[in-house]
C-alpha cells in the first residue's frame, strides 16, 4: 500500500503543470503590444467619432487625438505592455510549466484587461503621460492627459479589448501556427 501511495506521489509531481509560464506569457503580452499597435488608426478613428462629441471643444479633441494620440498610445504600449510585460505577468503569478490554451490565452488576458482598467492603474498610465509624454511645445499637454485620458482608456478598452476575440487570432485558438502575415 506504501509503495502505491509513493508510486501515485511521484506521478503527480512528474505531471507537467497546467498553468501559463512567465516566458510564455511575457511573448504573448509581446505580441499583444504589437496587437494594440496595429490597432492605433481604428482606436484612434474611434474615439474621434465617440469621444470628441461629449467634449465642449470637438474640433481641437479631433485634433489633439490627430496630434498626439499616436504618440501617448506608443509610449503607454512600450512602458505597460512590451517593457512592462514581466511585471504584469507576475502579478498574474505565473511561471515555470508547459505550453497553454486557448482557454488560459482568454483567461490570461481578462486578468490583463482587469489590470489595465483598475483605477488605480489607469491613474499610473496618466501620471506616466503627463511626465513622460508631454513636452514644453504642447500647450496644456497635462491639463489635457489628466482630464482626458482616463474616460478616453476606459472607452477604447470597452470596445477593443475583448480577451476571446483577440485570443481567437492566436495560433493558440485558430490551430494555425504559420502566420505570413504576422511577424511573430
Amino acid at each position: 500500500v506504501l509503495l502505491i501511495l509513493c508510486l501515485a506521489l511521484a506521478g503527480t509531481w512528474a505531471a507537467p503543470d497546467p498553468r501559463f509560464t512567465c516566458a510564455e506569457c511575457v511573448d504573448e503580452m509581446h505580441k499583444f503590444g504589437f496587437i494594440v499597435r496595429m490597432g492605433e488608426k481604428e482606436i484612434q478613428a474611434y474615439l474621434q467619432e465617440n469621444y470628441c462629441p461629449t467634449v465642449d471643444d470637438v474640433e481641437e479633441c479631433m485634433t489633439g487625438l490627430a496630434v498626439y494620440y499616436p504618440h501617448m498610445l506608443e509610449a503607454l504600449v512600450l512602458h505597460y505592455i512590451v517593457d512592462g510585460a514581466i511585471h504584469v505577468c507576475q502579478t498574474m503569478g505565473v511561471c515555470d510549466a508547459r505550453r497553454y490554451t486557448c482557454e488560459e490565452c482568454v483567461v490570461g488576458l481578462e486578468w490583463v484587461e482587469a489590470y489595465f482598467e483598475d483605477p488605480i492603474m489607469i491613474a499610473e498610465m496618466t501620471l506616466f503621460l503627463e511626465q513622460n509624454s508631454c513636452i514644453d511645445e504642447w500647450e496644456n499637454c497635462k491639463e489635457v492627459v489628466k482630464e482626458h485620458f482616463p474616460p478616453m482608456h476606459r472607452m477604447a478598452m470597452e470596445k477593443f479589448m475583448i480577451p476571446q476575440e483577440i485570443c481567437n487570432q492566436e495560433p493558440v485558438c485558430t490551430g494555425v501556427t504559420n502566420h505570413p502575415t504576422k511577424p511573430f
